[in-house]
């Protein structure tokens, strides 16, 4: 019953995604022509956001209300933040893409090496792995071609409809994520009960801040959340919508919609602490296998992978039309739109051979956001920023390459003398803030006046 659903589902995602095939320039098939509606905006925006859901799970189920700071409130205040001030400039300044801007501003090597970094912020390898994850338990595919499934399904209608079909997929499945929530949350406040039932049946961290995370550890993801303001599938989308006026108010309705699906989502991650015995393994899925039939147990998986695979296909896509698209162009600008759009085609396959390969290799999901965060945020954030608020830069490469030197020193030297599998970095500082630190100092030391 339950493997029947999740074709079902399949069979529904590969129907919307074939639907309508692309028109073959540029504009339609990497931005949808630029005719996104407010609904189809927040949909996409919504459900790309969420493609971690399985690691929401297992760190609510081992942390509790905690979850909802370190993925919750800190990106509400970066969305709050991109809104307000970055939003605005992707508009004014027509940025489609942050390669295409960086080469713009600071010339083809920064431009190379943020195409690089955007490779690794837009990789749907985490994704991919949680949807194998899912195929593996349902199908009981090896882990390997679980994997391969998971990255086939969301490659394959890309590779004819483009951003249109990614955005055809992402309104079904915006609506079966919260579906599949709100059904599992009323199933299990009728079987158990309410916030009575919680607090008397869970740790005295679970409804505690920080709970058993340290102040430390929270402080970083404030951080990481800054991975808002070069996260290209905002810009992506943002380029997209059909006004200023629909991406303003589509990311504000979806930051509202963030806060109501990560309550529903770390209510049930907490739901799991209570009932399941401790040292359970993918929390989401062992409670479905506890407290629901097969019939609703195969609806709540459909929201589950729904939320995974929505993602998957975005960053696919990214991934896809970075090397398809913007490293060609740094080098060869004359590209004919036809000659992009089969670039970026086979951008798809690569990307997927990638993030197979990727998803492989990590065990946590988490570990693959931190390396991410810890990285990218040093190398893009100050620039970009900085270039849309029209600051020139002597040696912008300079500029980019020199906290990624620092960052990756301070993490190596941290690996270097790990205890326990746990990194100890210099003086317990994160490698994030001061390849931050870095960045700031050297911007301002070699910013041009205007």
């Amino acid at each position: 019953m339950i493997q029947s659903i999740i074709i079902i589902y399949l069979l529904v995602i590969l129907i919307a995604g074939f639907w309508k095939r692309s028109e073959t320039d540029t504009e339609s098939f990497l931005f949808a022509g630029r005719k996104l509606t407010l609904p189809a905006f927040v949909a996409t925006l919504v459900t790309t956001w969420y493609g971690g859901i399985l690691e929401v799970g297992r760190v609510s189920f081992e942390h509790g209300i905690s979850t909802w700071v370190i993925f919750g409130v800190f990106y509400y205040l970066a969305g709050f933040i991109f809104l307000k001030w970055i939003a605005p400039r992707i508009s004014a300044l027509n940025i489609r893409t942050i390669p295409e801007f960086i080469h713009l501003k600071y010339g083809k090597w920064p431009g190379v090496l943020a195409a690089l970094f955007v490779l690794l912020l837009a990789s749907p390898a985490p994704y991919i792995k949680m949807a194998g994850g899912m195929f593996t338990f349902i199908f009981h595919l090896p882990e390997f071609w679980a994997i391969v499934m998971a990255a086939g399904f969301s490659i394959v209608y890309a590779f004819s409809g483009g951003f249109q079909s990614v955005v055809r997929t992402d309104k079904l499945q915006f609506i079966l994520m919260f579906g599949g929530f709100g059904m599992i949350l009323i199933m299990l406040v009728r079987q158990y009960g309410g916030t009575d039932f919680l607090l008397t049946h869970t740790p005295d961290y679970a409804f505690d801040i920080p709970g058993n995370f340290s102040w430390s550890y929270i402080l970083i993801w404030g951080f990481i959340a800054m991975m808002t303001f070069i996260d290209p599938g905002f810009y992506q989308r943002c380029y997209a919508g059909n006004s200023d006026r629909t991406v303003r108010r589509g990311i504000l309705i979806s930051i509202g919609f963030w806060i109501i699906f990560d309550m529903m989502s770390v209510m049930t991650g907490i739901y799991a602490l209570a009932i399941l015995p401790a040292g359970s393994d993918n929390a989401y899925l062992a409670l479905a296998e506890t407290v629901l039939s097969p019939v609703f147990r195969g609806i709540f998986f459909v929201a589950l992978l729904s939320i995974i695979m929505s993602t998957i296909d975005s960053y696919t896509f990214i991934s896809a039309f970075t090397i398809g698209k913007d490293i060609p162009q740094l080098f060869n600008p004359t590209n004919s739109e036809r000659s992009r759009v089969n670039l970026v085609r086979s951008g798809l396959v690569i990307t997927g051979i990638i993030a197979i390969i990727i998803a492989s290799r990590f065990t946590h999901v988490l570990d693959i956001w931190y390396t991410m965060g810890t990285f990218a945020v040093p190398v893009l954030l100050i620039p970009i920023i900085g270039a849309m608020y029209n600051q020139k830069i002597k040696y912008p490469l300079l500029v980019m390459v020199f906290p990624l030197f620092v960052s990756g020193v301070w993490y190596a030297m941290g690996m270097a003398n790990s205890l326990d599998g746990w990194p100890q970095y210099p003086l317990s500082i994160e490698p994030m803030y001061p390849g931050l630190l870095a960045s700031g100092a050297l911007f301002y030391i070699l910013r041009k006046n205007r």
